[in-house]
């Protein structure tokens, strides 16, 4: 009789946990492996498509996304073209020049050596002088403020893999370094 009542609190058991030997329980089956990838995967192309819209508008910069961390660089002026296009095509004249260094020394710093202190030193000093020009061109009353334009030409540059792995290398490697504030003229043009 023991035996009986202990099978029955054991089915009572799977049945409230649901545990499925292959029979039907009325649930909903769970979706199939294949059918929640072709969702996903028509999410991904819809959101590609998105992208696409927005590039297309002008909502979005149409940026490069080569599988390097140089990118293209075809009138060798230290800025990718796209970059290039996108600062003239959004800022006045009077802060292309600003948002142009910030955006040289940024690339910079993708392709600098991370094991090399002193080459470290040098661009973490550009970098410096760079931010401290788009403060004094874009002071930070003005829409946009200096901080908004170094985050946007910082997510422009970093905008693949390779790219945003490379600058959070620089800033590993660079943890722990002094660099100076600028008090020269910190604008190279």
């Amino acid at each position: 009789m023991e035996k009986i009542l202990v099978i029955f609190l054991y089915l009572g058991m799977l049945t409230a946990c649901k545990i499925d030997f292959g029979g039907s329980d009325n649930s909903s089956p769970s979706p199939k492996p294949q059918a929640t990838a072709q969702k996903i995967q028509s999410q991904q192309e819809s959101s590609a498509q998105k992208i696409a819209k927005m590039e297309d508008s002008g909502a979005l910069p149409r940026l490069e996304r080569e599988d390097t961390i140089r990118g293209i660089d075809n009138d060798g002026n230290g800025i990718r073209d796209d970059i290039d296009a996108y600062i003239k095509r959004t800022y006045p004249k009077s802060q292309q020049k600003a948002v142009s260094q910030y955006a040289r020394t940024l690339q910079a710093s993708l392709l600098v050596d991370v094991n090399n202190r002193t080459a470290l030193q040098t661009i973490g000093n550009a970098d410096s002088r760079a931010i401290s020009c788009i403060f004094k061109k874009i002071p930070d009353e003005k829409s946009p403020s200096g901080g908004s334009v170094i985050e946007e030409i910082y997510g422009a540059t970093t905008n693949t893999k390779k790219r945003l792995l490379a600058s959070l290398a620089v800033d590993k490697a660079s943890n722990g370094m002094v660099f100076k504030l600028p008090n020269e003229d910190v604008c190279d043009e």
